[in-house]
């Protein structure tokens, strides 16, 4: 696991000390060793995380021919893919560069297995190639045109390398009206001009000023397999377990995040099978909350032999959002990254390696929208309840009918974010933008709509398009590499991706039954603590936080007319939410918070 940057440069390559005080920002990332190459026309660095390989793994890797790899994150099949080249080595990043070199890229690609951000290039061609997985676990920015390509995984890195050769790093203001809608900057945007997210499952080729980029892999729903329920569960429970097991593989100790919830207990549980030393960890609040799963985790641990540590969030919740504001390098409005800080922080002092259950929703089918979208058609009758429905709490039961409500009345493109955030939307852009819009959200949603996928698969895909790339792999990568951790997500497996795909509806929603195949396998070998709990979301009290923590700091920030924000919104429109004059119907909590982050995000940036 490494920060990886690079900078190539037609006229000749940069200072070397230069280049690594840019690469040294991402230090976080990869404590463990710093290293630098430079060429005529080549810098490339990595801060390394020694997991695997800790003698052997030492990068950027090179050869005499003039081949260059750095590589960022964990190849889990390398095993088995040194044996099918013939090599004795305990690096996947010896065998990353020996598979590219051996078979080339695209072959390489389809081949490994795992979560990964890289840069190769070939000196006797000029040629690079930067190339990100297929969930897009690892991130990987990148600046170019024609006399110039700069890389980093953080983009704080790639603004340094930018500065260095004076280029103008402006606000993409696109991306803030975004960023407003989804409470993410969805990639392969960035908060910056002219920057950009290598997409997941593609790869960059950059040749003499020239740039190409290419999809190796993407999701396919149809056509469903046809088999039987009882014969997809042996698949699945096969397929869970190898996915944990080689996610188990790792020079260093490992731990575990456990809630109370089907995922993490499921991980928990087969983890348990291949590993005996297994640390786990569980979030606990200073006051009552429906977020406080400590119990039910405590007895899942007991259950499977795990240590656990009950981590208390007695931090000032200020403390972690300024924490957050600088570990995130653009606007990022998901309140659980605070936590996600807390966890990431305590496990530091045990593990280097923390598995975890994200994916397990848009895997298995989670969430309440899911069983909303796959009976549509069936709830089109609320629709003409929406104005008798009184506004409810969001979680509350009178709270998910009144936005299934709105949902139903609502066209195909506004309904992914009622689903959703249910923050802005492109019809309040005459109120509250202030600039032209170069994409609206609903044309970006478009974009990504199959219409031969069911209602059910669409909205997944949706998920994983937006939601998920952009906003829980975000959070997850950056909370946990800022203390230096390695966070695995078994349920991210694109094999696992591939086989639930090829299955109808009915094996994830069944009835009111959510994550139906995953709880028919595991009903009976977890805790009925897990098994009978109510469904919780990890999320921060953000509510409480609001109305105490951050009170005196929206008062000061964001009722302040000369806020930078309002430059890009217009304050009256803020105010008459703020007031519950208007927008009472959706989740103005993460709307004031999403404005709270911006602004912090602003004043910091500038």
């Amino acid at each position: 696991m490494c920060g990886i940057a690079g900078a190539w440069r037609k006229k000749g390559a940069l200072d070397k000390t230069q280049f690594e005080n840019a690469l040294n920002l991402m230090q976080h990332r990869g404590p463990d060793a710093m290293h630098s190459i430079k060429t005529q026309n080549l810098n490339l660095g990595t801060q390394r995380l020694k997991i695997i390989g800790i003698e052997e793994g030492n990068q950027p890797r090179s050869d005499k021919s003039g081949n260059h790899l750095a590589f960022n994150g964990a190849i889990y099949n390398y095993p088995e893919l040194a044996n099918s080249l013939n090599i004795s080595s305990r690096s996947d990043t010896e065998i990353l560069f020996q598979l590219i070199l051996n078979r080339g890229i695209v072959k390489t690609l389809k081949e490994i297995r795992g979560m990964f951000a890289f840069s190769f290039y070939n000196a006797q061609e000029d040629l690079f190639y930067l190339a990100r997985d297929r969930m897009g676990q690892k991130p990987l920015f990148y600046y170019q045109d024609e006399g110039i390509l700069l890389f980093a995984s953080e983009i704080k890195s790639l603004k340094k390398l930018m500065q260095l050769n004076d280029i103008a790093v402006q606000i993409n203001e696109n991306a803030i009206y975004h960023y407003l809608c989804y409470s993410n900057i969805p990639e392969p945007e960035t908060i910056y001009e002219n920057v950009f997210a290598i997409p997941p499952a593609h790869f960059l080729k950059y040749q003499k000023g020239k740039t190409s980029i290419t999809s190796y892999w993407e999701h396919q729903y149809l056509p469903k397999e046809n088999l039987s329920f009882a014969e997809a569960k042996v698949k699945v429970q096969h397929a869970i377990e190898n996915s944990v097991k080689i996610r188990l593989r790792a020079d260093v100790k490992k731990g575990l995040f456990l809630s109370g919830g089907w995922d993490s207990s499921v991980i928990a549980l087969e983890a348990s099978k291949h590993e005996q030393n297994l640390q786990a960890f569980t979030v606990e609040y200073p006051f009552q909350t429906s977020q406080n799963e400590s119990k039910i985790a405590s007895e899942t641990a007991q259950k499977f032999g795990l240590e656990h540590e009950v981590i208390r969030i007695d931090k000032s919740p200020l403390t972690l959002l300024e924490k957050s504001i600088s570990t995130f390098d653009q606007p990022l409005a998901d309140s659980s990254a605070l936590p996600n800080l807390a966890i990431a922080e305590s496990a530091s002092r045990h593990v280097k390696v923390m598995l975890n259950g994200d994916g397990g929703d848009e895997l298995f089918g989670g969430y309440r929208r899911y069983f909303t979208a796959k009976n549509i058609s069936y709830l089109a009758f609320t629709q003409y309840l929406n104005k008798i429905i009184p506004n409810g709490e969001r979680r509350s039961e009178l709270g998910f009918l009144k936005r299934t409500a709105r949902i139903t009345s609502s066209s195909d493109s506004e309904r992914y974010l009622l689903f959703t955030t249910d923050m802005f939307q492109d019809h309040d852009i005459p109120s509250l933008w202030n600039h032209e819009l170069e994409t609206s959200t609903s044309n970006l949603i478009k974009s990504h709509f199959n219409k031969n996928l069911s209602d059910l698969d669409q909205l997944m895909h949706w998920d994983r398009t937006f939601n998920l790339l952009s906003g829980i792999l975000v959070k997850m990568d950056r909370a946990s590499m800022a203390y230096s951790i390695e966070a695995r997500s078994p349920f991210l497996d694109h094999q696992l991706f591939e086989l639930m795909n090829q299955f109808p509806d009915s094996f994830k929603i069944s009835g009111f039954n959510r994550k139906h195949i995953l709880k028919s396998i595991y009903a009976q070998q977890l805790p009925k603590s897990v098994t009978k709990a109510t469904k919780t979301s990890f999320e921060a009290p953000l509510g409480n936080w609001i109305k105490n923590d951050f009170r005196t700091l929206i008062k000061d920030l964001l009722l302040n007319p000369q806020a930078k924000i309002y430059k890009f919104v217009n304050y009256t429109e803020i105010m008459l939410m703020m007031k519950g004059v208007k927008y009472q119907e959706r989740n103005t909590q993460y709307m004031i918070y999403s404005l709270l982050v911006l602004e912090m995000w602003l004043q910091k940036d500038n």
